[in-house]
């Protein structure tokens, strides 16, 4: 599987704090079963130019020339409409696919604003929006996530909320009502949020299936070809 959604880059947003850790999570990443990694540091665009995270991610990729998996650059980039100031989000999206991790905002509620800007982003843009850790959102309701889905949206969920015993039954319960496309680590260092992806598989597979979890597998290798998974 390729996991879609990682914190490895150092020096660039909560992530890997050095080299060294961001090394040391490839490799853990490759001994929990991932063969590829997309990069997807933080972009905010009301504090960072789309030029200036480009910049830095690629001087943060450069750092990293020898690693044990490919790694993929991308972004989770959070919604807002300064991303509208901009010509073209390419250097956003999953290298090569016009899939864009999208972050939302932690609010109880999400405004019509919310779906709109999405809408907006697939029409100027011509991008897929993959919705980061829709698990975690306080407003994913049953009625927001069909919105979501209803839009052309792909739903991301973390691995590791599977070992939140907060998030876990949430998490299962998701998957259950096949509204999650894909999965993601979402891993940023080797303490709190270290690469942890083999232990959740193994529940998924306990709980539904082998079948899904090659689902996941396949989702993921069609999403970095630009395969619509929709």
């Amino acid at each position: 599987m390729i996991d879609l959604h990682t914190h490895l880059l150092p020096n660039i947003d909560d992530g890997a704090s050095d080299i060294s850790e961001a090394l040391i999570m490839t490799k853990l990443l490759k001994e929990e079963g991932i063969k590829g990694a997309v990069c997807t540091p933080h972009y905010d665009p009301t504090s960072m130019s789309l030029n200036d995270f480009t910049s830095l991610r690629a001087k943060s990729l450069n750092l990293l020339k020898e690693t044990c998996i490919p790694l993929i650059p991308a972004s989770e980039t959070y919604l807002h409409e300064y991303l509208f100031y901009n010509c073209n989000l390419d250097p956003l999206t999953i290298e090569n696919t016009n899939y864009l991790l999208i972050e939302l905002p932690f609010t109880k509620k999400w405004g019509n604003d919310i779906y709109k800007s999405l809408e907006k982003l697939m029409i100027y843009f011509d991008v897929i929006p993959i919705i980061a850790h829709i698990e975690r959102y306080p407003a994913a309701s049953k009625k927001n996530i069909n919105r979501l889905k209803e839009l052309g949206c792909v739903l991301q969920l973390n691995t590791s909320s599977l070992l939140q015993s907060k998030l876990k039954k949430k998490a299962l319960s998701y998957m259950k009502k096949e509204f999650i496309d894909v999965l993601g680590s979402d891993c940023h260092n080797l303490k709190n949020r270290s690469p942890q992806v083999k232990i959740p598989l193994e529940l998924i597979r306990e709980q539904l299936g082998q079948g899904l979890c090659d689902e996941f597998a396949k989702r993921s290798e069609k999403v970095i070809k630009g395969i619509d998974i929709r």
